[in-house]
């Protein structure tokens, strides 16, 4: 018999163990991986990108109650003094803050020598078959394919489908509803998009700074600036992840979504109308369009911006007119694509989704249907975008189940 019982040794689990075993309390954690924390040593590109200075409510799509609260409990300041006490010092990138370490793995180190510490029961390859309320109601009883374990409370942190190479892969869910909870379908969020409109055949593996803005039902909703990455299927990068949410929530609905990309968001209209304009103006030889705007933007990528325009790129760059100027800076500042889908959850960092807020006590992420269930990390309907936020979410949340005793 343990006094708290964790399933899921990812982020939050983590954290709830670990918090958990500080007040005294008995703990075991169960993971179904041969390893603990597999998706933090994928985080930041290896290097843990744990938090950020600027954090607020509209940095998180989902229940505004859970985030509010949430962060109200437990926010980037609290993480970052959770870690130095870890013996983990913050490295502060303009606001996003990584282990000095640059290293994901010191962040799981932490954890593993503060679970030893505290004599937490670690288990992985473990299964879970079935999940089951006490006969005399004072806990919990969780069968597995290596025996049955009891608590006193259980905590469930096994996260949604994202990346389920790393754990979260939805083994749970039937045992989650078997006990009468609802879960929202998951949708891959901070993950590429497949599109029409381009020939992205063409211009797969070009990269370029650029601004997408997602409109749906005609209506622009969010933008963003980065790094671009078109691929064949479609456009990916940091900038589209961080617009990912809501497009992903969007086509769940059935509603119409486009990306509006500008390739180069440093030249206003004007500005780029005018290039082309005193280019065409100054070229006095039998230069091609094509070889007039020769450095402006990745050669795959301009020569299919030319065909999208609707001006040949065999035209002679001094013979262009004020329309084909204006056509052109149209086709390079104001792109729209048609968003058919998301990539699959095995290249989302995040899904977006999970429990249905209203079964949850917002400010004990305690279950209203059974005393002494808990859940938190991304199970929770709550994601962020790119910079730390969703590993907030999993501290905060992971903080909060942990301390309730």
């Amino acid at each position: 018999m343990y006094d708290v019982i964790i399933i899921g040794a990812g982020a939050s689990g983590l954290m709830a163990a670990a918090v958990a075993a500080s007040k005294g309390a008995r703990v075991a954690l169960l993971e179904h991986k041969d390893d603990i924390g597999k998706k933090i040593l994928a985080t930041g590109n290896g290097r843990c990108n744990f938090t950020n200075t600027d954090m607020s409510v509209n940095k998180f799509h989902g229940s505004k109650a859970l985030i509010k609260n949430g962060l109200s409990q437990f926010n980037y300041a609290d993480t970052i003094r959770f870690f130095k006490e870890l013996g983990i010092p913050a490295y502060d990138n303009a606001g996003y803050i990584y282990p000095n370490s640059r290293q994901a793995a010191s962040v799981v180190a932490a954890f593993r020598m503060e679970l030893m510490r505290f004599h937490v029961d670690v288990k992985t390859g473990i299964n879970i078959t079935d999940i089951k309320p006490a006969d005399d109601r004072t806990g919990y009883c969780i069968q597995t394919d290596n025996g049955s374990f009891k608590s006193k409370r259980l905590i469930i942190a096994c996260g949604l489908t994202a990346s389920p190479k790393l754990g979260s892969d939805g083994s749970l869910f039937r045992q989650i509803e078997a006990l009468g909870h609802h879960i929202q379908k998951p949708l891959p969020a901070l993950c590429g998009f497949s599109c029409d409109g381009l020939n992205f055949k063409k211009i797969t593996g070009v990269r370029c700074d650029a601004t997408v803005a997602s409109v749906i039902d005609g209506q622009m909703t969010e933008q963003n600036t980065g790094e671009l990455q078109l691929a064949d299927y479609g456009i990916s990068g940091i900038p589209v992840f961080q617009i990912s949410s809501l497009m992903s929530r969007a086509l769940n609905k059935g509603q119409r979504v486009e990306v509006i990309i500008d390739f180069l968001p440093a030249f206003s209209d004007d500005e780029l109308n005018g290039y082309i304009r005193d280019r065409s103006i100054t070229t006095t030889d039998n230069r091609s369009l094509n070889e007039m705007l020769n450095g402006l933007l990745n050669n795959k990528l301009l020569l299919e911006l030319i065909h999208k325009s609707g001006v040949s790129p065999d035209k002679k760059g001094r013979l262009l007119t004020d329309d084909d100027c204006k056509s052109l800076t149209r086709s390079i500042k104001h792109t729209a694509v048609s968003v058919k889908k998301p990539r699959g959850a095995e290249f989302a960092q995040v899904c977006a989704g999970g429990i249905y807020t209203k079964e949850i006590d917002v400010r004990t992420l305690e279950s209203k249907i059974h005393p002494g269930l808990y859940f938190c990390g991304e199970l929770l309907d709550v994601d962020g975008i790119c910079g730390g936020y969703n590993l907030q979410w999993a501290w905060t949340s992971g903080y909060i189940a942990g301390e309730m005793q």
